[in-house]
């Protein structure tokens, strides 16, 4: 017999009315929103939830519901799930009731208070625009009307191709992709630097959402067609980012069912921060690469790859190996959290690595927040390295994690290693887009923002700064003294 679940009830992100308030084990008292509830338990919103929490901890909480205390008693921490919202990292903690809840007053008063507010919604909506910024307004519908244009004419030109023999159908193919490439390219480029410059002036959070919405619902039916943002809004690993993107990224094509699909993944692939993304590919090789053609003969050097993904420059590393055929050995540890990118890695660098390269690569899953927290006792596969790199990962980490994962991962070099944190910088021409179409927020940071992550190092360590061609990707070298 199949029990029956308790029904699971979401808070919208946007609602307030839902809360939670407790002491920490520090005896701080706080308040958060909660995400869903039940009759058995909830889950609430906490940033860096996970440094402070673990499963198995219990909670003396209050429920609040609109204002109103709706339950309180002992629940136990089951579930902890981190994301990135609004450039902070945000913990889901999911919580178990001792005793349960009696939810049908607040269901009852929910739906009362969700026609109120749906009502009040409708009546403010019909004046949305008095809200929104008037350039804004018109650079939007402007965009909208030039992007139908575009996606139009594309359609209406793929019909009168079709009928054509192949290899002209082709070569027409061919030369209407370029040419809208290059049209809508320019556009959106245009387009996209006067909405930064008037975003830049909003003052508060709620600026930004309005305007966000209002971008989302005029304009994403247009930017869903390319497969990179597409991935990036709908999120279907549940984080933006993920090894699928990066392989888009770097394959840098005309993806897509059509020609129109085609243009707009390949615009996307084709801006500044993408092209950032394949520039820091070559940056780590080149890291790599010094190491390894500075081993003396007979000699073992040691690389660490912190949240790896799919391992595009190890590729590029095995090739180089394969060619210059050196008598030395590199262990390299290729460390993800995520066993589909660990998965994907092998199986596409499996036929190089069976060469005898000299080169030996160990995939291991392992969680960022045991590395941060120090947690696991197993760490002799990272250590006595001689360069540690982590070139996608801190975008998405507070400050404090950060700071702790550089303390956890000095540890392991050797005297005279080098630890590479890379980092985008305040300077990305493609932010507007990724924030405001797909949702996809990074933590950008100075130079001296990443800077100060380190400086609690003990010892003398060596700190300097260095960046790709484009200038978006920063990335701090720590050099520990011998």
């Amino acid at each position: 017999m199949r029990l029956r679940r308790d029904p699971r009830y979401l808070s919208e992100l946007s609602d307030s009315g839902k809360t939670v308030q407790f002491h920490d084990f520090e005896g701080d008292e706080r308040t958060c929103p909660v995400r869903d509830f039940s009759r058995t338990g909830l889950s609430f919103l906490l940033e860096d939830g996970s440094l402070i929490f673990r499963i198995g901890d219990i909670l003396k909480i209050r429920f609040f519901s609109y204002e109103k205390e709706a339950h309180s008693g002992a629940a136990t921490i089951v579930h902890i799930q981190d994301d990135c919202l609004d450039g902070k990292v945000i913990s889901r903690i999911g919580c178990h009731f001792e005793n349960p809840m009696d939810i049908s007053t607040i269901i009852r008063g929910d739906k009362i208070k969700k026609l109120r507010n749906e009502y009040i919604d409708f009546i403010q909506s019909l004046a949305v625009e008095d809200n929104l910024n008037e350039e804004f307004v018109h650079l939007t519908s402007h965009l909208h009307f030039l992007l139908s244009n575009f996606r139009k004419k594309v359609r209406e030109g793929e019909e009168k191709i079709s009928g054509e023999d192949d290899r002209l159908r082709s070569e027409l193919i061919e030369t209407l992709r370029t040419m809208t490439f290059e049209a809508v390219n320019d556009i959106t480029l245009k387009y996209c630097d006067q909405f930064s410059r008037i975003t830049a002036g909003f003052s508060d959070s709620k600026q930004h959402f309005i305007h966000r919405e209002y971008f989302q619902k005029a304009l994403n039916e247009f930017f869903l067609a390319s497969r990179l943002f597409n991935r990036a809004y709908t999120k279907p690993l549940g984080y933006a980012g993920d090894y699928e993107m990066m392989n888009i990224i770097y394959r840098n094509d005309y993806e897509g069912h059509d020609v129109f699909s085609q243009v707009m993944s390949k615009v996307d692939c084709e801006g500044s921060a993408a092209l950032a993304v394949r520039n820091r590919r070559e940056y780590l090789l080149g890291k790599i690469l010094a190491l390894y053609n500075g081993l003396e003969e007979g000699c073992t050097g040691k690389v660490v790859s912190i949240a790896c993904g799919p391992c595009m420059e190890l590729g590029d590393l095995l090739r180089h190996a394969g060619e210059v055929k050196r008598p030395v050995r590199l262990d390299v540890v290729a460390m993800d959290q995520d066993p589909r990118a660990l998965a994907y890695a092998d199986q596409s660098l499996f036929p190089s690595a069976e060469n005898d390269t000299g080169v030996h690569i160990e995939f291991v899953q392992d969680n960022i927040k045991n590395l941060i927290l120090g947690r696991k006792k197993e760490t002799g596969r990272y250590a006595n390295a001689d360069l540690i790199y982590s070139a996608g990962l801190c975008d998405y980490l507070s400050a404090n994690a950060t700071s702790r994962l550089i303390s956890e991962l000095y540890q392991f070099l050797k005297p005279r290693g080098c630890l590479v944190i890379g980092n985008f910088g305040p300077y990305n021409p493609q932010r507007f887009k990724m924030e405001y179409g797909a949702e996809w927020f990074l933590i950008h940071r100075s130079e001296e923002e990443l800077k100060g992550l380190a400086r609690g190092l003990s010892g003398d360590a060596e700190l300097h700064m260095e960046k790709e061609p484009e200038g978006i990707n920063l990335f701090l070298n720590i050099v520990k003294p011998r």
